[in-house]
Formats: structure tokens, sequence, C-alpha cells
């Protein structure tokens, strides 16, 4: 059962406290992951500077549980977010907080005129199968590019 949380924008102010959660969350055991604090805020920064930038985290007395970051971008076929972060802190997990977040998030997205969302995602079953309960599904016609 979810707790009387609070969903809001992120502002640069919650930015300590949300690269804490950061560090936690893809430094834990499901992402293993080196984040350090100064990394983590850095990255955090950038998600926020970005060009018609989106965010929402969701707080519980004060601790951030986790957010959500992507940006609007202009295509032939209208307006698409691409969301470029999702997190949420390790001990919040399992308790519906990442969906709430996320219907939350999209809901808004949609009321701000986006008619297609996309994200990258890595190719864990949890992952994609978190993703898929939320109505996304694999791109049929992009394919990812890496280079080292």
């Amino acid at each position: 059962m979810l707790r009387a949380m609070e969903f809001r924008p992120v502002s640069f102010s919650d930015l300590p406290a949300l690269a804490q959660t950061f560090v936690q969350t893809f430094n834990g055991e499901a992402w293993q992951e080196k984040w350090s604090q100064e990394s983590a805020l850095a990255c955090l920064e950038d998600l926020l500077q970005l060009p018609r930038a989106a965010s929402l985290a969701v707080w519980d007395e004060g601790d951030c549980l986790g957010a959500v970051f992507g940006h609007d971008t202009v295509k032939d076929y209208g307006l698409a977010h691409e969301i470029k972060e999702l997190l949420v802190h390790p001990q919040a997990r399992g308790q519906g907080i990442g969906q709430a977040l996320m219907v939350r998030y999209l809901t808004e997205r949609h009321l701000h005129g986006v008619n297609h969302v996309y994200l990258m995602t890595v190719r864990k079953p949890d992952g994609e199968q978190f993703y898929a309960r939320l109505g996304f599904r694999r791109a049929e016609r992009q394919v990812v590019l890496v280079r080292p």
C-alpha cells in the first residue's frame, strides 16, 4: 500500500538529496554501477538542463524515494518524449512507487501534448516487464548501436 507521498517536479535545490538516491540506486545490487556523489550530481544537473526537460520526483517526509527525467522532442508525427532516467530507491522497490511515479509522469506528459514516449533500458527481464506493464513494447524499426 502506498504511503502519503509528495510528487513534484525536480528543482536544482533537490539535486543533492536526489544524487544520494541516485548513487544508492545504481550502485546497489540490481545495477552494480560505480557512481560517486559528484558524478551523480553532474548527471542530474545535465538532465534538468536538457531542452524541453521534464522531471518528477516522489518524496516521503523529506526523503527522495524516486524520480524520472526526460525531455520532449518535436518529430514529424508530433511531440515525442524520451525518458532518460528512472530511479527508485532500493528500499522503496516492490511497493508500487515506481509504477505510481511513471503513471503520474506519463499522464503529465500526455497533458502537455506528447503523443509518443520512448526509452532505453538494460536487458534484464524485470526492467522490460516493468515497462511492459505500463504499455511499453519493443520498437519494431529502431535498433540501438554502440561504439566503444
